[in-house]
């Protein structure tokens, strides 16, 4: 995370497992009393696309027909 200048790239290229894993550091980030700057915005990217990949028959979801 902290070597790319665009966390959407980033978010999108990682599989749902790593999705999951940043979601995870990101909130535990927040929950601290320093935050880094820009890790809502990341948390927020990233958890909108893990419920995006996990939405059941979602019509965005990969691999829908």
């Amino acid at each position: 995370m902290r070597h790319s200048t665009d966390p959407e790239t980033t978010i999108t290229a990682a599989s749902t497992d790593e999705l999951s894993i940043i979601v995870d550091a990101l909130y535990r980030n927040l929950d601290t009393p320093a935050p880094v700057f820009g890790a809502q915005d990341w948390y927020d990217l990233a958890t909108e696309e893990l419920a995006r990949r996990t939405a059941p028959l979602s019509p965005d979801a990969y691999g829908a027909a």
